[in-house]
C-alpha cells in the first residue's frame, strides 16, 4: 500500500520538537522524506507556546544540522539513490496538514495581520476560480504557528482541476489588478531574485522577466504570496519502488518543451525533446521538487537547462531526465527571454 502519511506542504513535527516540511508525493513503506525546516534553539527568533526556533533555509545547512545533533533522520534511500532527510513514522508526533489549519484559521476569532491576510486571500481565490473551499490549504510558517509580522503567504491549492481554475483566475485579476493581487515588477521583486535566482548567473531583469508572468507567485498588497499545485492522492499514480533513480552527472542542453501541462504543479516535470546536448545522454523530461521552477515554460519554447542527470528505470523502460533544485546554479530558461550560450 502507499505510504499516504504526509505530502507536499505537510509538515510534520517530531518527538524532539523538530518540524519538517515534506517533499514530494512519494515516500518509502516506513517514513515520509521531508527535510528540516525549523528547530528548537535558545537564540532562536520564533516563538510558540514558550519555546523558541531557528529556521534554516539552505539545503547545505539543513543537513548539518542534522549531521551533528539528529542523524537519525538522514537515510540513504535505496530508489531515489540519494541521500535524503525523512522521518520514520514511529517519530511523528504530528502531521500539520494546511487544509485542516486553514479552516482552524477561517473559524478563529482574534486572528493577528498575517493570519488576516492569509483568510481574505484564501477566500478571495476560492470565490474568483469557483473552487471549492476544500481544495485549498496554508503551509509555510504559519501553518505551524511559526510565523513572523512580515512572513509571505504560503497557500496550497489541490487537484489538478482546482489548481488550473487558480491559475487562469490569478491570470485574470493579475491584468485587471483587482483586490491587491498582482505579479512582481520592479518595485517588489528585490527579495524574491535574492532567494532564488542570485547564485544563478541571471541578472535581475532577466529572473524578473521569467517570474513577472507567473499566476501562483506574486503579492498582495505588500505581501508576497507563492500558491503551490498539489495533486490529489487519486492522481498519483507513482507508488515507492515503481521506479529507481540513479544519478549519473551534471550538464546542460538546449531542449524544446513539447508537453507543459504538468508544469504548473510541485514536483513539476516539463516533456522535451532534444535540439543541443552537452554532456548529456538522449533525455525525455525535465522534473523539480522546487517551486521556483513551475510556471516556467511553455509548450513550444526552446529553454536552456542546466542541472542533475538522472536515470530513471522502470520494468519495461529506462530513460533520463534532469533535476532541478538541489544546485543554486540550476537553471530552466526560455530562450525566447534570455540568451545563454
Amino acid at each position: 500500500m502507499p505510504n499516504r502519511t504526509a505530502r507536499e506542504g505537510d509538515f510534520i513535527e517530531t518527538m524532539e520538537g523538530l518540524i519538517f516540511d515534506v517533499k514530494g508525493l512519494v515516500h518509502p513503506p516506513e517514513r515520509a522524506i521531508a527535510f528540516l525546516r525549523y528547530y528548537p534553539l535558545e537564540t532562536g527568533s520564533r516563538q510558540r507556546a514558550g519555546c523558541t526556533y531557528g529556521k534554516v533555509y539552505k539545503l547545505e545547512d539543513r543537513f548539518e544540522i542534522l549531521r551533528k545533533n539528529h542523524p537519525q533522520y538522514l537515510y540513504e534511500d535505496p530508489i531515489f539513490g540519494l541521500k535524503l532527510q525523512g522521518v520514520p513514522l514511529s517519530s511523528i508526533r504530528q502531521v500539520c496538514q494546511p487544509i485542516e489549519v486553514l479552516e482552524q484559521l477561517r473559524n478563529q476569532e482574534n486572528r493577528d495581520a498575517l493570519q488576516e491576510d492569509t483568510v481574505t486571500l484564501a477566500r478571495l481565490i476560492q470565490e474568483a476560480s469557483s473552487i471549492e473551499p476544500s481544495k485549498l490549504g496554508i503551509s509555510g510558517s504559519i501553518l505551524v504557528n511559526l510565523h513572523e509580522p512580515d512572513s509571505d503567504i504560503d497557500l496550497i491549492v489541490y487537484s489538478r482541476q482546482a489548481a488550473r481554475a487558480v491559475q487562469r483566475s490569478l491570470r485574470h485579476i493579475h491584468r485587471t489588478k483587482k483586490d491587491g493581487i498582482a505579479g512582481y515588477n520592479q518595485e517588489t521583486y528585490q527579495p524574491i531574485f535574492d532567494l532564488r535566482w542570485k547564485s544563478s548567473g541571471l541578472s535581475f531583469e532577466e529572473a524578473l522577466e521569467i517570474d513577472s508572468p507567473k499566476a501562483m507567485h506574486g503579492t498582495f498588497y505588500e505581501r508576497h504570496y507563492f500558491i503551490r499545485a498539489i495533486l490529489d492522492w487519486d492522481e498519483v499514480d507513482e507508488t515507492y519502488g515503481d521506479r529507481r533513480y540513479q544519478q549519473i552527472g551534471y550538464a546542460r542542453a538546449r531542449v524544446r518543451i513539447t508537453d507543459h501541462s504538468e508544469g504548473l504543479f510541485t514536483p513539476c516535470s516539463y516533456k522535451i525533446q532534444e535540439v543541443s546536448i552537452h554532456g548529456a545522454k538522449k533525455i525525455r523530461e525535465i522534473v523539480s521538487f522546487r517551486g521556483r521552477f513551475s510556471e516556467q515554460a511553455q509548450k513550444g519554447d526552446i529553454v536552456v537547462v542546466r542541472g542533475t542527470l538522472e536515470e530513471v528505470l522502470t520494468k519495461n523502460d529506462r530513460w533520463t531526465r534532469f533535476v532541478l533544485g538541489s544546485n543554486p546554479q540550476d537553471i530552466l530558461i526560455p530562450e525566447k527571454l534570455v540568451k545563454i550560450d
